[in-house]
């Protein structure tokens, strides 16, 4: 989703933040910045409250979010984002939601199924009719009506949420099917996963990406007892090697 707002948009670059959360300072100097990134536990990775966090926006005049998301369209995404931005004097002009699905399969399989691929396809295409709405809103510099007051309870279960995500991947091991093949190494987007004797070891910084999971060609990679007999799911545009290279330092 995000490769196709870069698209719509024209003049425009995409950087991943996994390329650019170790840099010091992070300095921007677009007038027009946006964050594109999935909904965890009801609001921001860990990865992306960290960078909005510590990005410089003292240049920017325009911004914007897009989330894409498996749940309710309702989420404390625009309550949060600006708080962080409050101490840089700045606030969203415009925020929305992209109900695509989940792909939390560590959860409840009644709340997060993961699709089929008819089904997925058919969200992915609404999605983009969506998305070419909100591209000609933020092209013309509009401003939408981002929530601005914390209204939701998911708060406190976000917040939850934040305070123990690094730690669980305790509950993640390689079973028997593993080979040392180290692509859940190589997609990482925080470096979380080493091979030791060919097997994967996390490192307790996890962001719950579960993209080591998912991405594991054996299927080798499991949470605990949540996911023995559940799909994997591989997005249909997104590529192993597109994972790895989001990490280049830019």
């Amino acid at each position: 989703m995000a490769k196709n707002l870069k698209e719509m948009l024209n003049d425009c670059e995409l950087l991943p933040i996994a390329g650019l959360i170790n840099q010091d300072p992070i300095i921007v100097t677009s007038e027009k910045v946006g964050f594109f990134f999935p909904v965890y536990s009801w609001a921001l990775p860990k990865i992306v409250y960290d960078f909005i966090e510590k990005i410089d926006l003292s240049t920017t005049k325009y911004i914007f979010a897009v989330t894409t998301m498996g749940g309710f369209s309702r989420q404390y995404v625009a309550p949060l984002v600006n708080k962080l931005l409050k101490p840089k004097n700045k606030e969203l002009d415009a925020a929305y939601n992209l109900r695509v699905f989940s792909n939390n399969i560590w959860g409840s399989k009644r709340i997060n199924p993961l699709p089929s691929k008819e089904k997925g396809e058919k969200r992915i295409k609404k999605a983009l009719l969506k998305l070419e709405k909100i591209a000609e809103i933020i092209r013309n510099n509009q401003k939408s009506t981002a929530r601005k007051g914390s209204l939701y309870p998911m708060k406190d279960s976000y917040y939850s949420f934040m305070k123990k995500v690094n730690i669980m991947d305790e509950k993640y091991y390689s079973d028997e099917k593993c080979n040392g093949c180290g692509i859940c190494q190589k997609i990482c987007p925080v470096d979380n996963i080493k091979l030791v004797d060919e097997k994967p070891e996390w490192q307790h910084k996890c962001q719950m990406c579960t993209g080591c999971l998912h991405y594991c060609p054996q299927k080798a990679i499991q949470w605990g007892e949540y996911t023995f007999d559940r799909e994997r799911y591989n997005h249909p545009y997104i590529k192993v090697n597109e994972l790895m290279n989001q990490k280049q330092t830019l």
